[in-house]
């Protein structure tokens, strides 16, 4: 008997997730989830999520159950491992039995020797009794880099980085908060009230709280509003509170021309045309297929453009507001997208951050006298943020940075941003905020403004 549904279309993300550096979120929006009944879209996506954020711990598990390196073990015999192990260490509600049964089948299609070893390594940890606990385990690693990796399913370098800027309290919380299932946000349309909204989500079986961070937005706290008649309708969407914080701290309405460098999937390119209606707002994306399906979101009444922002841009200039939402390692979104953790290598910071600072070299050639750009990044990595900004400001004559103290304490007023909220500004005034922190992914941005005198 094959294995279940659900096992299977999490063993087929995974693998996707694995050999073609898919992402499980886009997955998630393919075909295979609409032939899925709503239990089994559930389970998978628990699994699949699941193995992705304690994966380190996963394969400290399998490895000493199964007495050699992961890296020996074959990819197939791998992903049913941990598949297998997940369910029996974090899903206290499927048997055992079936745990094990059904890594078993997912093996089989790789050849029976394949599916014996993973029913071995299973059984194996099975028998131990009384089953040891993690930090009984993590009691022989003599390395502590190497047991907090594991423990919290972080690679070590990140760690060691992160405590480095930030300390040991702040670092456990980011990681716990990492790996935690994440709560959907909602951004409403404009016009639509958040009481008449959580009311229809309701009638739908969805059930919604106030946001924590805008007061604007709704926090799914059961159901799923992906399959929701209002965001069929586009009266909703789903995107991260700090993410639809973005576009307001460039404060739009200061320009009659308005450029959105890196725009797709397009939710911030929404709210800038919301928060100023009387702007020509262009949008830019890099990737056709993307640009594509941003025109059919945004409709006609915003152009999408095909440009690389690492080049100039193939604009005329004179742009009196810019959003640069740069492509960047996404340190700061990893509870959402967990694959990025193992994809990362020590020197993507500094790698990306050079795309980063000729992205932002050609935006401010584009920026009008008098105009604003705002930096943005959902990293929390130095070399994407502070120091791009820096640099930017060392070549760059007649750039300066507008603190974004004033236009945080501008939106507590309005009633948008709780008063905490001010918190969120830099000393050098910037824009932080870390994972966790209002219960949202961490960012970074920053906004400089062209003299209006030439030079």
């Amino acid at each position: 008997m094959p294995a279940s549904p659900s096992r299977q279309a999490a063993d087929a993300w995974l693998a996707a997730v694995e050999e073609r550096s898919a992402y499980l979120s886009e997955l998630l929006r393919g075909p295979r989830v609409r032939q899925l009944s709503p239990a089994d879209r559930r389970l998978a996506q628990e699994i699949a999520f699941g193995v992705l954020r304690r994966r380190a711990e996963l394969d400290y598990r399998i490895r000493v159950a199964a007495r050699r390196p992961v890296e020996k073990i074959a990819p197939a015999a791998l992903r049913a491992l941990r598949i297998g192990f997940y369910q029996l260490l974090f899903l206290t509600r499927v048997p055992e039995v079936a745990a094990v049964h059904e890594s078993v089948e997912l093996a089989k299609p790789a050849g029976a020797k394949t599916a014996g070893f993973v029913n071995a390594v299973l059984r194996n940890h099975l028998r131990q009794q009384p089953r040891p606990t993690l930090a009984a385990l993590l009691a022989r690693e003599d390395d502590p880099l190497a047991r907090r990796a594991i423990e919290t399913s972080h690679p070590g370098w990140l760690l060691a980085r992160w405590e480095a800027r930030w300390g040991e309290e702040e670092l456990r919380r980011i990681c716990a908060f990492d790996n935690e299932p994440p709560m959907a946000a909602l951004r409403l349309a404009p016009g639509l009230d958040a009481a008449a909204a959580a009311e229809a989500l309701a009638a739908e079986g969805i059930a919604t709280a106030p946001a924590a961070l805008l007061t604007g937005a709704l926090r799914v706290t059961h159901g799923d509003a992906a399959h929701s008649a209002l965001l069929a309708a586009g009266q909703i969407a789903i995107q991260d509170e700090a993410s639809q914080l973005i576009p307001l701290l460039l404060e739009p309405a200061g320009g009659p021309r308005l450029l959105d460098c890196c725009a797709a999937p397009g939710g911030k390119t929404a709210i800038l045309r919301a928060a100023a209606p009387g702007a020509r707002l262009i949008a830019m994306e890099r990737h056709l297929h993307r640009a594509r399906a941003l025109r059919r979101r945004l409709g006609a009444d915003v152009p999408v453009l095909v440009g690389d922002a690492t080049q100039a841009l193939p604009l005329a200039g004179g742009f009196g507001g810019i959003l640069l939402d740069a492509p960047c390692t996404g340190t700061g979104t990893l509870q959402r997208h967990p694959e990025i953790r193992w994809r990362l290598r020590p020197e993507d910071p500094a790698r990306l951050g050079r795309y980063q600072a000729a992205m932002l070299d050609h935006a401010l050639a584009a920026l009008a006298p008098g105009g604003a750009l705002l930096y943005a990044v959902c990293s929390l990595e130095r070399e994407e943020g502070e120091q791009v900004i820096a640099a930017a400001l060392a070549r760059h004559r007649g750039i300066r940075r507008q603190p974004l103290g004033p236009v945080l304490e501008k939106l507590i007023a309005a009633g948008r941003l709780p008063p905490e909220a001010a918190a969120l500004a830099t000393p050098e005034g910037d824009f932080r905020i870390l994972p966790g922190q209002f219960r949202t992914e961490g960012f970074f941005a920053a906004r400089l403004e062209r003299s209006a005198a030439p030079g």
